[in-house]
């Protein structure tokens, strides 16, 4: 009987140490994570309105193949209250707006349309800078100026899948004129780097095709349906396949320089799964230590393409300095008033973010936004937590990591909604001790243009041949 009582009593232990066991293993699977905050540098900046400057960096005029001449271009950008412009012509580096850029025979047609080529008078220039420009015309209704970015260009000008690529910074003009080879971006992504200058490439989707709106069936004729719960088209395929993806990682990898890729284009036409795109991307590549900033731009060539896209820079004040400083470290919001070429906003002043706030202890993220009315969190493509308490278009939102961990690869992000548009913040890395197990590498496509890259190619040696000015 008593050995029987003792046989029983040690088996309760047994089974209550198992117990205990089973809770401190259950305790210590509960991740925790380092999250790396890439607005940290200008937290104290965010609340203060004129921290924040409404700026385009990629702009044409009829200096390339633009609709309009630089004088208007700029003074549309004016009248709609930007703050930094950079014109990044095709193949044509961008110098003070008073001055004329570098002549490319290619962009000679314009004349012969009898589309004006001109730039701004010394006077005109620096009524714009300082904000005292005025004429019949004049729309803007902010007292401060609009800042001119010099050096920008838009690279691999003659190019017809448009494998474009924006530089900055550059202490020299070697990208100018060069007509660019089909499917190629590593080649000015190099040049770039080299001339000292920082990159991001342009509109992907345009070069993928990934706005393919064709849907996709199961076997049993269903509509199949993405992570986020949306109807799969052609164009997510394209987009979320891992060897375009791999692709653009791979030159990413290759050029520190290369900042991101461009994740509002225009009316977001072609460009509607570069979201898309640059989730997949931060999945790849944030475990292996590399951010990719998502950049949004008008690609302006025209009046109604000024109030498109553009971006939300965050700084100290106005520098070419403190601008590289924050495209390289991530400090800005990418913003859209259009969605897969449908007008998702009105004039209203955009969404604007206030506030950060990480709790690293907590493991939390706070967002307060203003002009707003719904802050989603977004991880891996998909949607994890929507927030819509607005107090007079103030919303203010908490992601706590540990709610979602089964969830989070690698990053959150999140999106501003509000009757202005719609506004991006940068990914917030979340490290939870297993970013090597996730770092995945593997094959990507090869540029897919072999015969247009013939045709090209004879197109280039015509051009080299019959002119002798081109690059």
């Amino acid at each position: 009987m008593k050995k029987s009582l003792f046989k029983l009593l040690s088996l309760v232990m047994v089974l209550c140490m198992l117990f205990s066991v089973m809770q401190i293993s259950a305790t210590a699977a509960v991740k925790t994570y380092k999250i790396t905050n890439p607005y940290a540098s200008v937290t104290s900046l965010l609340a203060n309105e004129d921290n924040h400057y409404k700026t385009n960096l990629h702009t044409h005029s009829t200096y390339s193949d633009a609709y309009i001449d630089l004088n208007a271009m700029v003074k549309e950008h004016y009248n709609q209250n930007f703050d930094i412009l950079a014109m990044a012509d095709h193949g044509v580096i961008g110098k003070p707006w008073n001055e004329q850029p570098t002549l490319i025979p290619l962009y000679q047609y314009n004349h012969v349309m009898l589309n004006e080529q001109s730039h701004l008078s010394d006077e005109e220039f620096e009524g714009i800078l300082n904000g005292t420009y005025k004429d019949d015309h004049t729309r803007r209704t902010v007292e401060n100026g609009m800042e001119c970015v010099t050096g920008a260009i838009e690279a691999n000008m003659l190019v017809a899948q448009k494998n474009h690529i924006n530089g900055y910074f550059m202490n020299d003009d070697r990208t100018e004129g060069i007509l660019g080879d089909e499917g190629d971006f590593d080649t000015m992504l190099g040049m770039i780097e080299d001339a000292g200058g920082i990159s991001h490439i342009n509109h992907p989707g345009d070069w993928l095709g990934s706005a393919n709106g064709e849907l996709v069936y199961d076997e049993d004729g269903n509509v199949m349906l993405t992570p986020n719960g949306d109807e799969m088209t052609k164009g997510y395929q394209i987009a979320t396949d891992p060897r375009n993806v791999q692709f653009f990682a791979k030159s990413l990898r290759k050029y520190k320089s290369c900042l991101g890729i461009e994740v509002y284009n225009s009316f977001d036409r072609p460009t509607s799964k570069d979201r898309v795109l640059w989730d997949e991307l931060l999945k790849v590549t944030i475990p292996e230590g590399r951010n990719v900033w998502g950049f949004a731009n008008n690609d302006a060539h025209g009046y109604y393409d000024v109030d498109t896209a553009f971006m939300d820079f965050v700084l100290p004040e106005y520098s070419p300095e403190n601008l590289r400083s924050a495209m390289e470290n991530g400090a800005f919001f990418a913003v859209s008033r259009y969605e897969a070429g449908e007008r998702i906003a009105t004039e209203d002043a955009y969404p604007t973010v206030t506030c950060i706030i990480v709790d690293d202890d907590a493991d939390t993220i706070t967002i307060i936004g203003k002009n707003t009315d719904q802050i989603k969190w977004i991880a891996d493509g998909v949607t994890l937590q929507t927030d819509t308490v607005s107090t007079n278009g103030v919303v203010a939102s908490t992601i706590k990591l540990a709610d979602y961990s089964d969830e989070i690869s690698c990053y959150v992000r999140a999106e501003l909604n509000g009757k202005g548009g719609t506004t991006l913040t940068q990914a917030f890395v979340c490290d939870d001790g297993h970013m090597d197990e996730i770092a995945t590498k593997g094959p990507y496509n090869p540029a897919p243009v072999d015969a247009v890259a013939l045709i090209r190619s004879i197109l280039k040696f015509l051009l080299r041949t019959i002119t002798g000015f081109v690059k």
